[in-house]
């Protein structure tokens, strides 16, 4: 039983990329509340470029668990972050992540613990947050949106590179944004645990000159099908708003007065996400025992599945499929698409067979190595 702290928590992060970084600076300063004791890898030690504050790192899953208190898995793998995550488990930790892609791959599986969740900064934390707020000013949500500016589904390596050093995060980070896969990943992963789902395999996306625009249409959509859904709006320029469609009890003119119009649907937005600036957000709620802010569906009922980008050969050996330059994820149905491989589990394989550009994955294509994590899956979502 995890007991409130009498001193700060100690920290364990897992990861050490942008998010890593820059969330060890942020909470330099908040010694009153949490210490970064230490850090895991999992590349050899002697590889990873110092980190802020000389904190220590290691690549020992035993050393790094014993250490700390509360565990900040910010990797961006998925098996990697299962194999830390089952041992905070078994250790009873307090677990925050922020790792969408761990968590709509393998995230139902540790639904019943009760100190795991995932944190605001990426959008499904932030959406989640911005839910929280509008339900407790009577609204009811029908769309769970984000905003995108920009989208390429087959970026060139070209232009992955140049955008990866001028914003100083990795090739494969980038790519997953500019392809589409970050963003059907997210908003799959709302779905799955704010109660909603999704109007179509892919998603809808409508590109439109205003986000109110877009908001609409997918509201219009959501009435048709009689459910809340989860998706995007492609408007451009935009800066990565988020976005929740709702309807309100109260009478139009009330909501009108404060500039949300006087229609059916009133859309209200939250213009930025904020990265590793808002995991301590999170952290702080599980370390008061406000409990999860999101938790993964116990039945989930969608994948993002991998789909071939371009023709690829027998035996091509995969070490990554999301943010790669040979796959992209799409948000599907389970009922649509259980023979499509979860591109989460992509990890380390070798295609069985020969792949076309724009053919789905199914495990007859491919040998995957990672069989803990292949069977987790199997046995929370089959």
């Amino acid at each position: 039983m995890i007991q409130p702290p009498t001193r700060p928590l100690r920290v364990g992060i897992s990861g050490t990329g942008y998010i890593a970084r820059g969330l060890i600076q942020l909470l330099q300063p908040m010694g009153d509340r949490f210490e970064v004791v230490i850090v895991l890898t999992r590349r050899a030690v002697a590889d990873v470029a110092p980190v802020p504050g000389e904190v220590a790192v290691t690549d020992n899953l035993d050393q790094f668990i014993g250490a700390c208190d509360m565990v900040v898995e910010c990797s961006g793998a998925v098996d990697g972050a299962r194999a830390v995550i089952e041992a905070a488990i078994a250790a009873e930790k307090q677990i925050v992540t922020l790792n969408a892609e761990f968590q709509m791959a393998l995230g139902a599986a540790f639904r019943d613990y009760p100190h795991i969740t995932e944190a605001q900064g990426d959008q499904p934390g932030s959406i989640a947050a911005l839910d929280e707020e509008v339900r407790q000013m009577g609204f009811e949500p029908v769309v769970y949106g984000s905003q995108k500016g920009f989208l390429a589904p087959t970026p060139s390596k070209e232009d992955m590179v140049y955008w990866s050093e001028r914003q100083g995060i990795s090739l494969p980070a980038v790519t997953s944004f500019t392809d589409g896969t970050k963003v059907q990943i997210e908003q799959a992963l709302v779905a799955e645990c704010l109660g909603g789902t999704i109007a179509q395999n892919g998603l809808m996306g409508p590109k439109t000159g205003t986000l109110a625009e877009g908001g609409l249409e997918l509201a219009a959509r959501a009435a048709e099908l009689g459910d809340v859904i989860s998706d995007y709006a492609l408007v451009a320029g935009g800066r990565g708003e988020l976005f929740i469609v709702a309807r309100h009890a109260s009478p139009p003119e009330q909501l009108q007065y404060y500039k949300l119009g006087g229609g059916e649907f009133y859309i209200i937005e939250r213009p930025f996400h904020l990265g590793h600036f808002e995991i301590p957000i999170t952290m702080i709620r599980m370390a008061e025992g406000r409990g999860p802010l999101m938790k993964h569906s116990r039945k989930p009922q969608l994948s993002v599945g991998t789909i071939a980008k371009r023709a690829l050969p027998k035996g091509t050996k995969v070490h990554q499929a999301a943010g790669s330059f040979d796959f992209r994820g799409e948000a599907m149905t389970l009922a649509s698409a259980s023979d499509v491989v979860p591109i989460g589990l992509m990890e380390h394989c070798v295609l069985r067979e020969a792949l076309e550009p724009g053919q789905a994955v199914t495990w007859a294509d491919v040998d995957l190595s990672k069989e803990a994590s292949v069977a987790l899956w199997k046995s929370t979502n089959l």
